[in-house]
């Protein structure tokens, strides 16, 4: 099989909204469909892609609200809303068994569709996501609500995007950043660019707690933290791995929140390691 360069891209109508997604690999291989994180978009995976295209089929989603999907007429960011869309889109692509991997807020939607859905899994990857995350509570929540009522600020270029990625992403290689926001922005007015996502998919986001449903998620479960997150702590990563019927932790020690950007290659390598374990 020729191995891409670039994946394919493809959109797809469900639940009222046109969905974006890219694919990598072979149509007949084993299937991942992959989840990005709040505010990110389908591209953060494309690493992963390339190293494993020759060996599966990869199915990167751009979730509601984000990338180049369309947004709901009301914010509709509820853990219930991510989990439903990609019940429909499974169907849609027509997916029997399939493994599952998520960042952040696409892994908790990981671990929704998982307790609903666990006979259509063959693998759950959760990267650096805690089970429940009280959404008033989290950091930044007036900048949130301030971008929601007046949308994202404009910026005048391209090295603007990312000298701020970068002030916040510390734990990242400048390529994969610049990579991330070269797919993050789209072109706004005199010349300027913009956020793709929703601004108010971050005040909106209203994740579920899950702690109730993992004891019911029995597929191979791999949970990935980042040795450096301030998201999901050591101990709580422990504590998930037990509330699980059948997981194991990683930790990938130079790596913050965005572990499949900071550190690919050592997240790939787990990653092989645990699609090769029987499911």
């Amino acid at each position: 099989m020729a191995i891409a360069v670039q994946p394919r891209e493809r959109t797809i109508e469900a639940r009222g909204l046109r969905f974006h997604y890219v694919k990598w690999g072979d149509p007949a291989a084993p299937p991942i469909v992959l989840l990005h994180g709040l505010s990110a978009m389908c591209r953060i995976w494309d690493p992963l892609g390339r190293a494993l295209q020759d060996r599966y089929r990869l199915i990167a989603l751009d979730q509601r609200g984000h990338g180049d999907t369309s947004w709901p007429a009301e914010p509709a960011y509820s853990t219930e809303d991510y989990a439903g869309d990609l019940e429909a889109l499974v169907d849609a692509w027509g997916l029997d068994r399939f493994a599952l991997a998520g960042l952040s807020m696409g892994g908790m939607n990981a671990m929704a569709y998982a307790a609903r859905h666990q006979e259509r899994l063959t693998h759950l990857v959760v990267i650096d996501i805690r089970p429940a995350i009280n959404p008033e509570k989290r950091p930044n929540l007036e900048q949130s609500r301030a971008v929601a009522e007046q949308g994202h600020p404009t910026l005048p270029d391209l090295d603007a995007a990312f000298t701020l990625r970068k002030l916040t992403h510390p734990n990242t290689r400048d390529e994969i950043i610049r990579h991330h926001v070269e797919h993050l922005c789209r072109p706004a007015p005199e010349g300027k660019l913009v956020y793709k996502h929703d601004p108010r998919v971050s005040y909106y986001w209203r994740p579920g707690n899950l702690w109730d449903e993992l004891p019911k998620i029995r597929v191979p479960a791999l949970i990935v933290r980042g040795g450096r997150s301030d998201v999901l702590s050591a101990e709580m990563a422990e504590q998930m791995r037990a509330a699980f019927p059948n997981a194991e932790l990683v930790t990938i020690a130079e790596a913050g929140h965005t572990v499949p950007e900071d550190q690919p290659e050592q997240f790939i390598v787990a990653v092989e390691r645990f699609l090769a374990k029987p499911s």
